[in-house]
């Protein structure tokens, strides 16, 4: 088997990872550089539609390779795709044979919309679920691509003029036909294995779950002719859900892996790690969960809360703690729809799957007495119906939400989640100084644009007398001492590290493995 790759090299996110065996190429993630993206771009300066893909390849956000891209974004600048470094041409063959996919995040997901439309996407319930709900409530014009293909640069009949001609509009996604917007998406479940033939033998990749900070995620095993390549994925071991992981160890051990791709985030520098001067003792879910519980129970009025939205276990933990308190649990309408979409999805399966997911996640439902759906004012302030977005539309017609009012009115009955893009709901909710206790559980600042916001989130609470907690946050990577024991347990020939600034602090770790720090496009060989 071969392996190269093109993203995820000394950096955390990105990960573009080709295995190939014989004549056939297997994808895993093909996810967004978060570095790359913010040295050139910001909230008002983005990557133009207008021009495919050439802004993304010009500035190297995604690599230069032959048939893998839809032609759509191809044949109106042929011309200066086919010259030069690009040597990208429009094509009916695909490099790709299938595509896997770890998790949701958008350093592993976000640029699967730039493949062909027939590209076999393998990814489990969870994560389409997710990527699902992303369509509907996002307004990145990147991800309604990713499960569905969408024409760009169509025309589609407007109206007949008075000779009889056609004339013809730019086509929206209302126009598009259900047929057209197909893409190959399949389903894999955790511990199924997926077979191909090749000119080798058999290729067989499983996924299996492992414990991170986003519902779905999952390693891989591709196995050929007795030996194994593992790609880990993010994951943890200090998670709500740590069976999973020790699963996959089990199963990666016993694969006889020749070598593993693993990812390595909290990995510090040399130096950091000679002088043990870095910080390894991150707190666990039930570590969060305690220590948020002591500060819930001894506040008595309002409570804040913020964390990763899509952080699945966080959401439901803070639930749970609201419940106990006799709180009640505000969420927005994203996290309610994000919540909703998974019964959605639930509601086509079996007992024993419903009884599965509502064992590692118990969601609660819409009308329970300890949650509710906090609506911001918007528009003329009026809570009227155009100014809303279609899923907050529901909820506003549904008549099932609180707002300001009711917070105000009766503050001590809520545990209500606000992050910074919601902070000047802090003069509608008008409460005294000091009496505010907002929880901090979101991971600390790590680039200067999240310091700059730090700042004025600060700025905010400081305004309203709010008094901010220590961070409370689990992070979902694995620790190093975690890591470390992860790789002697599984005992590959080589690792190989990507999602990390540091790859080579692993040749420190006193493993037997051979440690190999990849480059960009070189081709290894196993």
């Amino acid at each position: 088997m071969q392996i190269s790759f093109y993203g995820g090299i000394n950096e955390i996110g990105g990960n573009k990872i080709f295995i190939k065996s014989g004549e056939k190429t297997f994808c895993f993630d093909f996810g967004l550089s978060f570095r790359d993206m913010n040295q050139y771009f910001s909230t008002f300066l983005n990557p133009r539609k207008l021009n495919g893909i050439i802004d993304y390849l010009y500035l190297g956000l995604i690599p230069a390779i032959n048939k893998i891209y839809r032609n759509d974004f191809i044949n109106p600048f042929k011309e200066k795709l086919m010259k030069g470094k690009y040597n990208i041409v429009p094509s009916k063959d695909n490099l790709i044979d299938a595509s896997f996919l770890t998790h949701a995040h958008l350093d592993h997901c976000m640029f699967l919309g730039f493949f062909k439309q027939n590209t076999p996407i393998y990814i489990n319930w969870l994560t389409e679920s997710i990527l699902d709900y992303l369509d509907e409530s996002s307004s990145n014009p990147l991800v309604p691509n990713m499960l569905h293909f969408y024409e760009a640069f169509k025309l589609v009949p407007k109206k007949k003029t008075a000779n009889g001609e056609i004339e013809y509009k730019r086509a929206r996604k209302g126009d598009y036909k259900k047929q057209d917007i197909t893409r190959n998406i399949n389903i894999i479940n955790p511990g199924e294995q997926k077979s191909f033939n090749t000119v080798n033998g058999k290729v067989i990749i499983t996924q299996y779950l492992v414990d991170h900070s986003i519902p779905g995620s999952c390693a891989y095993i591709i196995e050929e002719d007795g030996r194994s390549i593992i790609y880990t994925g993010d994951f943890r071991r200090h998670g709500m859900h740590q069976e999973w992981v020790e699963n996959f160890i089990i199963a990666a051990k016993k694969s006889n892996p020749i070598a593993i791709i693993s990812e390595g985030t909290r990995v510090p520098s040399i130096d950091k790690y000679k002088s043990d001067d870095f910080e390894d003792d991150s707190q666990s879910e039930d570590e969060v969960k305690r220590i948020s519980g002591e500060l819930i129970g001894h506040h008595d009025d309002l409570i804040l809360f913020n964390c990763p939205s899509r952080n699945l276990d966080r959401i439901l933990l803070y639930y749970e703690l609201a419940k106990k308190n006799n709180r009640i649990l505000a969420i927005t309408p994203k996290i309610h729809i994000y919540l909703e979409w998974f019964k959605k999805k639930l509601a086509t399966f079996g007992e024993n799957e419903i009884n599965e997911f509502y064992k590692n996640y118990d969601i609660p439902e819409y009308n329970d007495d300890y949650l509710s759906v906090y609506l911001p004012r918007k528009g003329w302030g009026r809570f009227e119906s155009q100014d809303y977005k279609k899923y907050e539309r529901n909820i506003l017609n549904d008549g099932n939400y609180i707002n300001h009012k009711n917070i105000k009115v009766e503050p001590e009955k809520y545990l209500m989640y606000l992050d910074y893009f919601m902070m000047n709901e802090l003069i509608d909710l008008d409460q005294r100084k000091d009496s505010i206790l907002f929880i901090n559980s979101t991971t600390d600042p790590f680039n200067e644009e999240m310091v700059i916001q730090e700042k004025k989130l600060n700025a905010w609470l400081n305004k309203f007398g709010v008094i901010k907690t220590e961070t409370i946050h689990s992070s979902g990577h694995v620790n190093v001492d975690d890591l470390i024991h992860t790789l002697s347990s599984i005992q590959p020939d080589s690792i190989i590290p990507v999602h990390t600034e540091n790859p080579e602090t692993f040749k420190e770790f006193g493993l037997s493995s051979n440690i190999i720090i990849p480059q960009k496009r070189k081709v290894y060989f196993f």
